[in-house]
């Protein structure tokens, strides 16, 4: 079992966030006590690296339990709406917590147009939903060979706390509703009408600052944003809400606020979706890139406007 606490090193990355996560084996079950000083080393540092976690599904599950339970994502719903089934996609696992992150058609061959190609603006997992993920566990099975598919996370406590006072102050009280009609890609998700207006996008509402539930500290809660009609600040016009918004984003995806990962087959990947954005650059698509992601359960969005 993993029970020793003293066998765990964290090895910070040097940048705004992450570290690499040493003395860990998650194909044996973990101890209260690990259990613990892990989510201690997650709250330090936003992002965790485990290397070589040779694991299948049941076992990256027991880890999103061991970290708070697991989730099921809200874009599974969509594919099973279009007509994906588990075992006949590619897209759609068995384990219904279980996403399949790959550049495969739904017959297993690479191609140029599948979603797992494209590069991936700066986003929150599952903001779309009332619920979000607390956390995002992604193990890669397969990747490129200096082909692409680094992913990149930022911090976005530190994107608060950098925002002028008068831009705290213009932020303060504001809330924006969630684009739920696209996917991380930008492209319109199966069975979904493109909008026409902002009243076409009917995600969740969340605040633009939330409250951590562990640290208690605020952090930046944008989420995705695509070209309008797209998320927005519910309290202002389409004008006035994309200028703020335009703001808000230049200071959350500064590159000092940045540290990128480069991954290798076997890498377990954790991150914090409560205080943490991240992005994908483009991937090779004559090359194979499958990951599988597990949700950690999320708790309501703590306002910061409370």
């Amino acid at each position: 079992m993993n029970g020793a606490t003293n066998s765990i090193v964290a090895t910070p990355t040097g940048a705004a966030l992450g570290a690499q996560v040493t003395g860990v084996d998650f194909r044996e079950p973990t101890s209260a006590q690990m259990r613990e000083r892990l989510l201690q080393i997650w709250a330090d540092h936003l992002v965790l690296l485990f290397r070589d976690q040779q694991l299948n599904d049941d076992q990256l599950l027991g880890v999103a339990d061991a970290f708070g339970g697991r989730q099921v994502a809200g874009s599974r719903a969509f594919f099973l709406k279009a007509g994906h089934q588990p075992g006949n996609s590619t897209r759609v696992a068995e384990k219904a917590a279980i996403t399949v992150i790959s550049n495969l058609d739904d017959s297993g061959k690479l191609t140029p147009d599948a979603g797992g190609n494209a590069s991936l603006k700066w986003h929150t997992d599952n903001s779309y939903i009332e619920v979000p993920p607390s956390g995002s566990l992604l193990h890669a099975h397969q990747v490129p060979v200096e082909g692409g598919g680094l992913t990149s996370f930022n911090n976005q406590y530190m994107a608060y706390e950098s925002l002028p006072d008068d831009l705290k102050q213009r932020i303060e009280g504001k809330h924006i509703r969630h684009d739920n009609v696209r996917n991380t890609t930008g492209a319109f998700r199966p069975t979904v009408k493109p909008p026409q207006s902002r009243a076409d996008i009917t995600g969740p509402v969340h605040p633009a600052v939330r409250i951590h539930p562990l640290t208690g500290r605020r952090a930046l809660y944008l989420g995705r944003h695509y070209e309008w009609p797209s998320s927005h600040i519910v309290e202002l016009n389409d004008a006035e809400s994309e200028a703020l918004l335009a703001q808000l984003w230049s200071y959350a995806t500064r590159d000092d606020l940045a540290w990128t990962h480069s991954w290798k087959e076997g890498d377990l990947l954790l991150w914090d979706n409560r205080c943490a954005m991240h992005a994908r650059t483009s991937v090779d698509h004559t090359q194979h890139r499958i990951m599988h992601r597990a949700l950690v359960k999320g708790e309501a969005v703590v306002s910061a406007w409370a």
